[in-house]
């Protein structure tokens, strides 16, 4: 009889083992998640952390022209680039580590520089279509890419709703993934995530209320601080900057720089750019409705840009998510200091 029940007693404990193995959430390289130690540490913060070997997609989102707009995946992204393009217009290359949104775009063609960003986050990189130094570059540098224009156009698709033009391909963060993994993609990388603080820290600075960044004359980005939310909400012109959900996209942080930008010579001569990224220099770091000072160093294209305070302090963004204005020379910025 005592047999027979350390028998039933060892069963039911393999049982229990293989029930707690199987609750645990896998992560892409065979090991266990991180686990957070500090339980007071930020949501975000936690989520970026688990999700810290995933390897992310980089999206190019269109925004030459009011066509361009509204944008959707914006506000999913956990990193938001901003850049210049000919023409004076702009364009983003969105971070994710969300593989589940139904729809993001509309989607534009790659610009060689975005290339530096998404080699210095080891991202997959998407687009639709690339510039004659893009395609180039794309192939010498070996760069992971799915391609909306050649190759790839069956996981993309147009929407007329808002734009019957050009300006209405879409994809979605899940095909994305899908055919990452069809091309036998690196899903997992070593670069970890940005540096975060585990919870929200009010930078020692100037408080703003606002930040205007006219790229262009048909073209004016504003930040408004919102102290309910302790976020920037982004303004286009004069009117909030909606996402096709109909939500003002807002960001806990914005890294705002110049740097120097000329016309690229290439055989269609469109006046596309080329910028002088490489290098180092000043610039601002917004977070909480407070302004700091900092330096930016990047030694090359796949090099991560290090953003550094003004005492050699390697700068922490707090929890949540970031737009990356870099802005030509010539534009004048302009930041309101709170009263």
């Amino acid at each position: 009889m005592k047999k027979k029940l350390l028998l039933i007693l060892l069963a039911a404990l393999v049982l229990f083992s293989f029930s707690a193995c199987g609750s645990k959430k896998a992560s892409t390289d065979g090991n266990e998640p991180y686990a957070v130690e500090n339980s007071d540490a930020d949501p975000f913060y936690k989520e970026m952390k688990e999700l810290e070997n995933v390897r992310p997609i980089a999206l190019m989102i269109d925004n030459d022209t009011d066509a361009a707009r509204p944008q959707i995946g914006l506000e999913d992204a956990y990193m938001v680039y901003e850049i210049v393009v000919e023409g004076r217009a702009t364009r983003f290359m969105a971070l994710f580590k969300n593989f589940e949104l139904d729809k993001v775009g509309p989607v534009r063609s790659s610009r060689h520089y975005f290339l530096d960003y998404a080699l210095e986050n080891d991202a997959i990189y998407a687009h639709a279509g690339w510039s004659p130094k893009a395609a180039k570059d794309i192939s010498s540098l070996g760069v992971n890419n799915i391609n909306g224009v050649a190759g790839d156009s069956d996981i993309y698709w147009r929407d007329n709703t808002y734009d019957k033009t050009w300006h209405n391909l879409y994809t979605s963060t899940s095909n994305l993934s899908e055919r990452a993994d069809k091309k036998n993609y690196r899903r997992d990388t070593d670069k970890g995530m940005p540096n975060y603080n585990e919870i929200d820290e009010t930078p020692n600075g100037t408080a703003v209320t606002e930040i205007s960044i006219p790229y262009a004359n048909f073209y004016k980005v504003t930040y408004k601080y919102d102290e309910a939310s302790q976020r920037f909400v982004r303004y286009v012109n004069g009117k909030e900057h909606n996402s096709q959900t109909g939500d003002a996209l807002s960001t806990k942080n914005i890294i705002m720089y110049t740097v120097k930008n000329k016309n690229l010579p290439d055989t269609e001569n469109k006046g596309r750019q080329d910028l002088e990224n490489i290098g180092s220099g000043t610039g601002y770091y917004f977070s909480d409705g407070v302004m700091v000072e900092i330096n930016w160093k990047k030694t090359a294209r796949d090099a991560k840009t290090e953003y550094t305070l003004k005492d050699g302090t390697p700068l922490k963004l707090n929890p949540g998510n970031t737009f990356i204005q870099i802005v030509p020379t010539y534009v004048e910025t302009a930041i309101t200091e709170a009263e």
